[in-house]
């Protein structure tokens, strides 16, 4: 493995290990709630269905909680939560297990309102159709403070509030560095969504800036042929003509040492400015169609921002792209080729 490469967490997967550092609190709960689930999977869909119905409530199944599954155990509950008189009034029918009393009621609702967040976010940073890698900073920050603002609350439940606790503990030691990563702040810089807007500590973002300006006078330097930058080098002869006064020389020897044909890095800081001078772009709208339009008059930054904002934020896509390749090299089709193989999955995810 090449060692320079830059090693960037799957977010998704670290929003799961701070949701489930939690999770022990509520664990009587948590696991009345799983055995609940399985056991109307295993035998009594029917009599379920059969109270939604009668109750008016619209037919859905119950979701069980699977550890590897990102998001599963809101899901569980929150189903829990739609489906919660035809499930107790079922239950207490059966008359042979566990009924969710008021109080885990209470508890399943507050871990609902804590974690619907990190399933927006979760789906947020793995879409694969648009850029992620920009959106990072701004959503962790949000939910770190969501974190906070909850625990905050009054009369939280013992429970919920050690729990929160344990996830604010959990959210530091993860993301205490977060802007520290070089990628994800000049991602953040580069989309034209958010550009400065996504900094609080403006030491962060002038060391940002200061990276993009070095990396772009690299990429105008690449870019320049060897006539270029022997033409940079020179400076603007004065053409003082037949003029015999002294006392200009001082003035003129100043100006003609100072102004020269600009540098990389001054090139680089007037494209940098003048975009940053730019309006911000409206969240909803495509970044990428944004840069395509202005190519031509940020061209430099343009490069940077190819090599940034397709970095991907979460593993999801590539794990989809596995899956969708186990779909497609079955027992039934086990001769395909490679180039075939190739192209079958790239129309499944693009089409």
């Amino acid at each position: 493995m090449n060692q320079n490469w830059r090693h960037i967490p799957c977010l998704a997967h670290t929003l799961n290990l701070i949701a489930q550092s939690g999770l022990g609190e509520i664990k009587r709960v948590h696991k009345k709630v799983k055995n609940i689930v399985e056991y109307f999977k295993r035998s009594t869909k029917a009599k379920l269905k059969n109270a939604q119905k009668q109750m008016g409530y619209p037919e859905l199944k119950l979701i069980q909680d699977v550890c590897t599954r990102w998001n599963s155990t809101y899901d569980m509950f929150q189903r829990c939560i739609d489906n919660k008189e035809p499930l107790m009034s079922t239950i207490a029918i059966i008359g042979n297990m566990d009924n969710l009393v008021h109080e885990d009621f209470e508890l399943i609702k507050h871990y609902c309102a804590i974690f619907k967040p990190f399933k927006e976010v979760t789906i947020e940073l793995s879409s694969e159709k648009g850029i992620s890698i920009s959106k990072v900073l701004i959503l962790i920050k949000a939910l770190h403070l969501h974190i906070k603002n909850k625990e905050k609350e009054p009369n939280l439940p013992n429970a919920i509030h050690l729990m929160l606790s344990k996830m604010v503990i959990k959210a530091n030691a993860k993301f205490e560095n977060i802007e520290n990563q070089p990628v994800l702040t000049e991602a953040t810089i580069l989309d034209p969504r958010f550009k400065k807007k996504a900094f609080n500590n403006q030491y962060t973002y002038q060391k940002t800036y200061e990276k993009i300006v070095q990396k772009v006078a690299t990429i105008i330097r690449l870019n320049q042929s060897p006539v270029e930058n022997e033409e940079n080098k020179k400076t603007i002869p004065t053409d003082r003509g037949n003029e015999t006064f002294e006392i200009w020389q001082q003035f003129d020897s100043q100006v003609s040492t100072s102004t020269s044909v600009n540098t990389p890095t001054s090139e680089a800081i007037v494209e940098l400015d003048r975009y940053l001078n730019e309006p911000i772009l409206d969240r909803k709208l495509d970044p990428l169609k944004w840069w395509n339009d202005r190519k031509k008059i940020y061209p430099n930054l343009f490069d940077l921002m190819l090599l940034r904002l397709c970095v991907p934020s979460t593993s999801v896509p590539s794990e989809r792209a596995f899956s969708k390749a186990g779909y497609t090299i079955s027992e039934r089709r086990n001769r395909l080729s490679t180039k075939n193989t190739e192209m079958l999955i790239f129309l499944n995810s693009n089409y």
